[in-house]
């Protein structure tokens, strides 16, 4: 009876530390899915501010907030903090874990914290959008308006700051004019230039940024009037030749005139937060993508 009695305190304690590995295994299993949860959250609200940087760095962290709390994360208990240049947000926010088993032996919760931050660089290369048209690259101040395409009378023998993105020929520039290339173009490409005023897809180009009811003072970052323009070396070429890609800008076009059949495009300068690959050695001119780091 005594081996009996034996066997079964032996069977308790076997047991008694199989439920507190279980406890244990189980909890923090629970536990590391919910890091990956809050890190997950933290990069979404990383990722969703920097697009309002370096513009708006109050709107930006509203919406950190917003991303937090929509995915169950108490924004009141994080810590938000944007770059005296405003080019980076870094947030780093906690989450409380209940235990299930563990509460058994005492351990109630655990609090897992995570950090991210997201980092605003030059655009090396955009993808999709931009449009067919070459400004000489410049230091452009916030609100400067620029002339994106020229009219007639004032082109470099026959260029008038259009540029062949894609293909050649009036067809091909319509399409690019209207709704940005679809391919991508990077800093170090060279462009053949479009000679020629082009000015059939005008009215068009005109119609289409007058359906939308905006100002350069209250525009949304999804407005039809933004357009993504390659900063080039140089516009005073003869005829069709290739000029080189150094950079990219952003403008809200302002407006679009066609006079005897000449047609203007002036846009006003802004920086811009785009789908973009970086490269932190490259000249900051306005255009950006983003990148996380912990």
């Amino acid at each position: 009876m005594k081996k009996k009695g034996n066997a079964a305190i032996i069977i308790l304690i076997m047991f008694a530390a199989l439920l507190s590995f279980s406890a244990y295994v189980i909890d923090i299993g629970i536990t590391y899915a919910e890091k990956i949860k809050l890190e997950n959250a933290i990069d979404s609200a990383c990722l969703a501010a920097a697009l309002e940087l370096p513009s708006n760095p109050i709107k930006a962290e509203d919406i950190a907030k917003e991303y937090l709390n929509k995915n169950g994360v108490d924004s009141t208990k994080a810590s938000i903090f944007i770059s005296e240049d405003k080019k980076s947000i870094k947030i780093i926010a906690q989450k409380q874990v209940p235990h299930f088993f563990a509460k058994i032996f005492g351990k109630d919760k655990s609090i897992v914290v995570s950090d991210s931050k997201a980092i605003l660089g030059p655009a090396k290369s955009v993808k999709g959008g931009v449009r067919p048209f070459g400004v000489v690259a410049y230091d452009f101040t916030y609100g400067d308006l620029v002339t994106l395409k020229e009219e007639s009378g004032d082109g470099y023998h026959g260029n008038y700051n259009v540029l062949a993105i894609g293909g050649q020929g009036s067809n091909v520039f319509y399409i690019n004019a209207m709704y940005g290339y679809d391919g991508v173009i990077s800093v170090g490409d060279l462009l053949d230039t479009e000679p020629g005023n082009m000015a059939g897809v005008v009215n068009d180009l005109k119609n289409y940024i007058s359906s939308e009811n905006s100002t350069f003072y209250n525009f949304q970052r999804d407005s039809i009037r933004l357009w993504t323009i390659p900063l080039v070396n140089t516009m005073e070429v003869n005829g069709r030749k290739m000029v080189l890609v150094v950079g990219f800008a952003q403008f809200f076009v302002e407006d679009i005139n066609k006079k005897s059949g000449k047609a203007e495009i002036t846009g006003r300068f802004i920086r811009y937060v785009t789908n973009a690959e970086i490269d932190m050695s490259l000249k900051d001119t306005g255009v950006y993508g983003v990148k996380l780091s912990r």
